[in-house]
Parts: C-alpha cells; structure tokens; sequence
C-alpha cells in the first residue's frame, strides 16, 4: 500500500472511489483526474472494491491506494439498515447477485466516520449509491460526486445482472443527495434524465480529461505490435476495449473479413477480456487468423494508434467513446458505430470520422475501406482534436467536489 498523501497549503483530501483499476475508460479518466488534482496540490485517496488492475501503475506516486472490501455475507448487512427504497431491496439485491461495489458499504461508511475526506467522487453508478448509502449510515455530510460513465438505458437492456434494472429508482431516490451529478457526454445525461426522472439542468456534462500533450508524446514510442513497426507491410485496422459483449468485436471481426476479401490489410484489437476466445475462434472460422492479432492489453496504446491506418470502433453502446479522441490526437483516422451514445457527439455527427449503423458489418467494411484508400494527413486529423478537447475538465470537477473553497 502506498504511504498516505499530504498537502500543503490549501491541500483538500479529494477521495475517488470505483470497483478496481483493469484497463477501462472509467479507470483511464480516473488516473487522469488523480493526476491534475495531485498537480493543483490536493491529497488524493483511491478507494477501491478489489486493488487490482493495470492502471495503478499508472497513479502518481503520492496517491495513496485503500481496499475497502467486506467478505461475504457480511458485506450485505448493512443495507437493511438504509431507509426507504434502498432497505427494501436489500432482500432482492442479497437473494440475486451482490453488487460488487455494495462490498464497500460496510468498510466506507467506518471511513466516512474515522477519516472522512473533503469529498468523494464515486463512479460508475453502483459505486456512487454506495457512497452515498455509505454516508447516510455514517451521519456524514462529506460531498459527494455521482459521475456516469455510460448509457444506462442500454446497460440494462443488454446486461443479465438482476440488480441493474433498480439502478434508476435507487438514482431518483439518492441521487438528489449528492453535491453534484456528472455525465461523460450529452447523450450519458439525457438518457439519465429520463430513465430516472431527475431534472436534466441537474446533470452536469464534463467530458473524460485528455491530455493531449502528454498523448502525443506517448505517441512517438515505438510501438509493442511488430505489424505497427513495418511501415512496408499492408496497413493496419487498430481497435482497442475490453473483450466484451458491448464492444461488438465479433461484428468487426466480420467486417473485416470483407475488407479482407478485397484488399491486403491487418486488424489488431488490443484488450482483454472473457470474449477472447469467441474471438479467436471466430477469426479462424472466417479465414482470417492470419491477418489478425488479439494482442492484449499495451501500457501505451497511443503509439499503436499512431502508426495504424484506421481506427475503428464497433461498440453497442459507449458513454463518450472517450478512445476516438485519443485516437483523433494520434492523427488517426476513425470509423465508428453510431451507437448510444458517444460516437456521434465526439465526432460531430460524422464531421471528424465516419458513422455507421450499429451491428452492421457491411457498413463496417465499406466505411474501413473507404478510410484505407483515402487517408487524410496525421496534422490535418490532430487538429481535429482540439474540438473535442472537452477544455478543463478538472476545475470543473474541483467546483463541484470542494465548492468555493477549492
């Protein structure tokens, strides 16, 4: 465990809580925040259900890392001491599968009581109920952030999980209680505002921090992928996420194989995830293992974006499809699905990529063909970038975290 943070000065204790640390974009954005809140002189304190995962490597030195976490069944109790709605779904939640950030609740409410920090920015929405169930049960009037990461209409449509389809009730119920209310994009807080009924004006748009500078200069490393390294070779497809149903690899896998029938080129997905071997199999079945490389998860996937010729995105749903920017200030060219509900706001309708259907491999392939044969230069597509830099994303956080005392 890292050594506790200090600040001087007007140092805040700033607490950021979520499940654990595997290579995700909520995890991504949280680094990224940890890092500007560090640099302004706050002490910063990661909670975490599980400390795991790639991304803590990446923290700055001076966070300071806790596990919270309560070992079955005990993690459980004390939801039947909440009031109202959360209480009487306790049964149901214990009955079903556990959330896993609700491991928490017994470990942060003891935190809020002993050491409670200046506020506490929690995400995704599991992890947001559970701070501020947390602090109810500790009697604390610690500011906290509710912040979402994605589109929560379609998490409940496409995800199993028993538990996801209360989310919006528990949201209209405890959500007026935090300091503030954040969503990742426009879409992320119109489809809020009407699954849970909350005023829309009291959900407020910040898009994921990106530093571009830091971004570009990644960008130059050579790259891990030995495809990415041979200039000569055919051009390079990238795509990168988790290997998960969301993400629709399984659909660019096909698109790719008509992109394969008509002309030489690779595709690389950088990831893990439960779905690799579907993957791998699947690119077997269609006669192009030998043009694809599942490559896992790379520490910088920004010189992988540099050097390949299209980006592309196949997602379901996405919250900001956060990776487009990232990809657009490596100057790559992009191809997306016009999924619910980042892809179209990060590119302007179509302006600073293509879109396509979602689930739509033919759409898929024409699109990625189309960006193979007519690739606009890294400058002209960097400099797209700067309209969609989302501007600063963390004194906004900072205004609702610590108010006027930041």
């Amino acid at each position: 465990m890292r050594e506790p943070a200090t600040g001087t000065g007007g140092a805040r204790r700033i607490a950021l809580f979520t499940n654990k640390m595997d290579a995700g974009g909520v995890q991504r954005a949280l680094v990224a925040l940890a890092r500007e809140f560090v640099a302004r002189g706050h002490a910063v304190e990661l909670l975490l259900v599980r400390a795991r995962g790639e991304m803590l490597a990446q923290l700055p030195a001076e966070v300071r890392v806790r596990e919270l976490s309560a070992p079955w069944p005990f993690a459980a109790r004390p939801l039947f001491d909440l009031p109202g709605g959360a209480r009487k779904l306790a049964p149901g939640f214990v009955a079903t599968t556990l959330p896993r950030a609700l491991r928490s609740l017994g470990p942060l409410s003891e935190y809020l009581k002993s050491e409670p920090p200046d506020a506490v920015l929690a995400t995704p929405m599991t992890c947001a109920l559970t701070a501020l169930w947390a602090a109810e049960l500790a009697h604390s009037p610690v500011r906290i952030v509710a912040r979402e990461a994605n589109t929560l209409s379609q998490q409940i449509a496409q995800r199993r999980l028993l538990f996801i389809k209360h989310l919006p009730a528990l949201a209209r119920d405890w959500y007026p209680r935090a300091a503030g209310i954040v969503a990742v994009s426009d879409g992320v807080a119109d489809d809020l505002a009407k699954l849970t009924g909350l005023a829309r004006e009291r959900i407020v748009t910040i898009y994921n921090p990106l530093d571009v500078a830091r971004i570009r200069k990644l960008a130059a490393a050579e790259p891990d992928e030995p495809w990415l390294r041979d200039a000569s070779g055919p051009p390079v497809v990238l795509a990168a996420g988790r290997l998960a149903r969301a993400k629709d690899f399984p659909m660019l896998l096909r698109a790719f194989a008509l992109v394969r029938a008509r002309r030489e080129a690779r595709l690389v997905i950088l990831g893990r995830g439960p779905e690799w071997l579907r993957l791998a199999m699947l690119a077997r079945r269609l006669g192009i293992a030998r043009d694809v490389r599942l490559a896992g998860y790379v520490s910088n996937p920004f010189a992988s974006m540099a050097r390949a010729r299209v980006f592309a995105l196949s997602s379901r749903y996405e919250g900001l499809a956060n990776v487009l920017r990232e990809a657009l200030a490596c100057g790559c060219t992009v191809v997306a699905t016009d999924c619910p509900s980042g892809s179209s706001e990060v590119l302007r309708g179509g302006a600073l990529g293509r879109l396509v259907p979602v689930g739509d491999p033919q759409a898929m392939a024409e699109a990625l063909l189309a960006a193979l044969g007519d690739t606009p230069s890294p400058e002209t597509i960097r400099a797209r970038v700067e309209s969609v830099s989302g501007g600063d994303p963390a004194s906004r956080y900072l205004e609702l975290l610590l108010g006027a005392s930041r």
